[in-house]
């Protein structure tokens, strides 16, 4: 069936105009047709869900209704042009409301979960659970394609994907991508360099940029931007602090540990270090407050750690 009359037989399904025989072939090919599914689902949610401001919908669909008939004998010209006017008026309704649905995040089929000052988690259609550090977001379609399951990242989160082997999972973040089956991994998106960080904790993911790709398995961390790629092995355990909530140094110098709590806490905006420490330190820390974890770091590294508008200050 071209796709003019499949239109034209839903629209007078819609408006309760189909005859028994036409409502009886749409509700069979629902049924056994995807490509009329489809756009009969996309109509009939264009028509119900319309963010048309100006007009009452529900009113508005009746009207269309009462005007369209295919019949066009013994009608005066004037009734004949009300009636164009009326199809054209619905075919620009439906036609608006596509584009929202097929293109606006938030209204049709495309979700976005947005993170605040604090952290969060989602589970998306595929049964995968993300988790999202503060002020990031993750869009991605309200049902995944059956090519793909594709999701895009801005700001900072970590990935445990649901394995299916005939459906790959697909992250966009940036300048690159990141391509996996069934896998846990860590990405930073949120550098002003544009780099963005990879870390695997589990399986493999394939690394991508528009020149090359990287295979980075579980242990390895990656960095890729426009035109830079390369890996090595995790030597920070602190990339997912911000989840986990714990803060774990191993003989880590001043600058590491001053790194590692600028990245874990909101309210530090930037660090000042004044003057160097040659001390190395080893300590854990599990759900302390900042100032709980910047005294026991004074007396380990002799400094004084002062926050003061946003600003940690580490000086002797």
């Amino acid at each position: 069936m071209e796709k003019q009359k499949r239109e034209e037989l839903i629209i007078r399904y819609l408006c309760g105009e189909a005859t028994q025989q036409e409502a009886a072939e749409v509700n069979q090919l629902i049924g056994t047709d995807s490509d009329f599914t489809n756009e009969f689902n996309q109509l009939n949610f264009a028509w119900k869900y319309s963010a048309m401001p100006r007009y009452d919908a529900e009113q508005d669909w009746l009207n269309i209704c009462n005007r369209i008939s295919l019949n066009t004998q013994n009608v005066s010209p004037l009734s004949y042009l009300v009636r164009i006017a009326a199809v054209i008026t619905l075919f620009l309704s439906v036609s608006t409301a596509l584009w929202f649905y097929w293109n606006v995040p938030g209204y049709g089929r495309w979700i976005v979960f947005e993170t605040g000052a604090s952290a969060d988690s989602i589970v998306l259609p595929d049964e995968s659970i993300v988790f999202l550090n503060r002020n990031s977001s993750l869009k991605f379609k309200s049902a995944f394609s059956q090519v793909d399951r594709l999701v895009s990242l801005k700001g900072e989160g970590y990935f445990n994907i649901a394995n299916d082997q005939m459906h790959p999972f697909r992250v966009e973040v940036g300048p690159v991508s990141v391509k996996v089956l069934g896998t846990s991994f860590h990405l930073n998106g949120t550098r002003k360099d544009g780099i963005v960080e990879l870390n695997v904790t589990h399986g493999s993911v394939l690394f991508s940029n528009n020149k090359e790709s990287l295979k980075i398995k579980e242990g390895e961390w990656a960095i890729a931007g426009v035109k830079v790629m390369g890996k090595g092995y995790i030597t920070n355990p602190n990339f997912i602090s911000w989840k986990t909530g714990l803060l774990e140094f191993n003989n880590s110098p001043l600058n590491e540990v001053a790194l590692a709590l600028d990245r874990h806490f909101s309210e530090i905006e930037s660090v000042k270090i004044d003057s160097d420490s040659d001390i190395f330190v080893t300590t854990k820390f599990q759900g302390q407050s900042l100032s709980e974890i910047t005294e026991e770091l004074s007396v380990h590294f002799q400094k004084k750690f002062i926050l003061n508008k946003g600003i940690l200050t580490i000086t002797d």
